[in-house]
């Protein structure tokens, strides 16, 4: 900061901010520092600083303050004296411009507990504009500006230099710097009649509903200029996209072709593994029919073999068979030696040999 950018300025009597040449030298300039409101001693001359100075040598301001408030006044005078500024671009729909005022209302007060704006700005087409300084190291508002269905500009004044008249009034009126839009419910309003007068069908649509939108991952939304995302509008504290509506209407089509598509395979996939569960438990039961027919074919064939063998079946006895245990027997029951693997009671009726597959004939 420079010592001489705050002094550069200064408020007289009747509350105008003056330039340090324009007032005569001495405490007989009447002017006062519209921070701390001390009064003020301009100084012109080329031994010491050529500018205001606080008359108290013991002050109590501090320089950094004053300096904001000293731009934050000048800001608001010239916006009230020139009646026009330059306004930013749109997010690149609407051109920046200039634009003229009929009347200007300026509220003086750099420090602040309601939700009003530093500028109220009118054109003579009764449009209305809130004008809000700010900067960016100092917070001046307790609470933010109501700009609800309003058009409202913020202008960062941080940084910009007043040591000359024209520094701070070109940087208002010709430049489109430092400069955004909180809300303007002009331009969005008119922003789909815009896109149709160029032969281009958009809606605007809230983030919020995109994010349900079944096509959401091939969005069909206008792109932010020289980005690959789609452009993002904050309006009365929401945020929009343009949805391209032919686009949309092609991709919803396709998307419904689709969706049928895969719920028609979806139904035959499901119809096919039907069939497969079904064929494959028809086979599981054919080949389980197929072993018991094959088990029994060998037990009939091991008969057939013995019978051949002129093996009398009546002398297929338990108590003649290698695995009885003999000094078990009892009460006309054989005692089988391989029970537990044949998987049988260890007591058996002795004909339980006829059909047994380990019967093994004693010598």
């Amino acid at each position: 900061m420079y010592y001489g950018d705050v002094f550069s300025w200064a408020e007289d009597k009747n509350g105008k901010m003056v330039y340090i040449d324009d007032v005569p030298g001495g405490a007989s300039c009447n002017c006062t520092c519209p921070c701390c409101h001390e009064k003020l001693i301009a100084r012109h001359g080329n031994e010491r600083m050529h500018g205001f100075a606080h008359a108290s040598k013991e002050r109590g301001a501090n320089l950094n303050i004053c300096l904001k408030v000293i731009t934050f006044k000048l800001a608001e005078q010239i916006i009230a004296t020139e009646k026009k500024i330059r306004i930013p671009s749109y997010h690149d729909i609407y051109k920046a411009q200039t634009i003229e005022f009929e009347t200007v209302e300026i509220n003086s007060c750099f420090e602040r507990e309601d939700r009003q704006p530093d500028v109220i700005a009118t054109t003579k087409e009764d449009q209305k504009y809130l004008i809000e300084f700010s900067f960016n190291d100092y917070v001046r508002h307790k609470q933010k500006v109501d700009y609800k269905n309003l058009n409202c500009l913020e202008i960062d004044l941080h940084g910009q230099k007043i040591s000359d008249r024209s520094s701070l009034k070109d940087f208002l009126i010709n430049s489109d710097d430092n400069r955004n839009w909180l809300n303007n419910d002009t331009y969005f309003n008119s922003i789909e009649n815009l896109y149709q007068s160029k032969g281009k069908s958009v809606r605007l649509i809230a983030e919020e509903s995109c994010q349900k939108c079944p096509i959401k991952n091939t969005c069909c939304a206008v792109r932010q200029k020289g980005q690959n995302y789609p452009l993002l509008i904050k309006h009365n504290e929401q945020y929009y996209h343009l949805c391209k509506t032919e686009k949309y209407t092609q991709y919803m089509k396709e998307y419904e072709r689709q969706k049928e598509e895969d719920k028609r395979n979806r139904e035959e996939n499901l119809k096919r593994y039907k069939e497969i569960l079904q064929n494959r438990r028809k086979e599981t039961t054919n080949n389980i029919t197929d072993s018991e027919t094959n088990e029994n074919k060998k037990v009939n064939q091991q008969e057939n073999s013995q019978y051949d063998n002129n093996i009398d079946i009546s002398e297929r006895s338990c108590f003649n068979c290698k695995n009885n245990l003999k000094w078990a027997n009892k009460d006309g029951w054989a005692n089988c030696g391989c029970y537990s693997r044949l998987g049988i009671h260890p007591r058996n009726r002795p004909e339980q040999a006829i059909n047994c597959q380990s019967f093994a004939r004693t010598d």
